[in-house]
């Protein structure tokens, strides 16, 4: 049993996917910010307020043994400035950057 040539080739072109009906797909709505992003950026935040805070605790150090040895004053701790980034040094101390 053969086939024709012309009816083979008329089933494969029906067939063929440039044919088939184009189906428009549902807009998908924008996902919500996943836990582990969230997670991330207030990761990241505590980061920044570290760096900050090393930043501070550093340069006040740095500024109380050049510009005022002669002055009584205990340093904050690290974690001091981390929490509240900000210059510890006196009023009498500070000198403008």
């Amino acid at each position: 049993m053969t086939f024709p040539l012309s009816l083979i080739l008329i089933v494969l072109q029906a067939n063929a996917p440039g044919n088939a009906p184009l189906i428009d797909p549902k807009p998908k709505d924008k996902p919500a910010p996943s836990e582990q992003v969230e997670q991330c950026e207030e990761g990241v935040k505590g980061l920044v307020e570290g760096i900050k805070g090393l930043e501070f605790y550093l340069r006040d150090k740095k500024h109380k043994s050049a510009y005022c040895p002669s002055i009584e004053w205990e340093q904050p701790t690290l974690d001091e400035y981390k929490k509240n980034p900000k210059s510890y040094l006196p009023e009498s101390c500070k000198i403008e950057d």
